[in-house]
């Protein structure tokens, strides 16, 4: 179903931006909401375009650049539930309401946006955010070991962040609660 799918959304687009955006979005909800990729189902792709960056959909304590995003609103159905994905090139957002997901979100990105800022000596304004993405790490190092440190070896869930200042792009790793810098 998803490749006959896939193959119309490509022909009714003509160069195949809502096919790659549908693609998109159902990768990113799969991982965000920890649904099998085959059983999200491909509801709707329709181009959209949002006045700043977060892709019209904000969340609390992060920052967006005022930029025409032109790209697809995509809705996708999964267990009786819709979800809808906005996609603007190689972004996307789930957007909907995830609770607590979205202030620990918000929190350990200020995090390393403060650490970054502090590391660097420069204004927390000149921290920009590439992505903020959940990511299961397979123990508590966070995917950055340190030599001769022992890890619990638990699952646990954080996020990806990638920021950028003065011209160069910085890696933190994060649980729920704290940030760490990696190479």
């Amino acid at each position: 179903m998803w490749i006959l799918l896939t193959a119309l959304l490509a022909a009714a687009s003509g160069n195949g931006e809502a096919a790659s955006a549908a693609r998109a979005a159902r990768d990113l909800a799969s991982r965000e909401l920890g649904v099998p990729a085959d059983k999200l189902a491909v509801v709707s792709v329709e181009a959209a375009e949002w006045r700043d960056t977060s892709l019209g959909c904000p969340r609390k304590g992060s920052k967006y650049s005022a930029a025409v995003s032109p790209g697809h609103k995509v809705v996708l159905k999964s267990g009786g539930k819709q979800h809808e994905v906005h996609v603007s090139g190689a972004r996307a957002v789930l957007c909907e309401s995830k609770g607590e997901h979205v202030a620990d979100e918000a929190r350990v990105y200020e995090l390393a946006r403060a650490d970054l800022a502090r590391r660097l000596g420069i204004a927390e304004d000149s921290v920009k955010a590439h992505f903020i993405r959940p990511q299961k790490w397979p123990d508590a190092s966070l995917g950055c070991p340190q030599p001769d440190t022992m890890y619990a070896q638990v699952e646990t869930p954080g996020f990806l962040i990638e920021l950028e200042a003065a011209g160069k792009t910085y890696s933190y790793h994060s649980d729920r609660k704290s940030v760490v810098l990696c190479p």
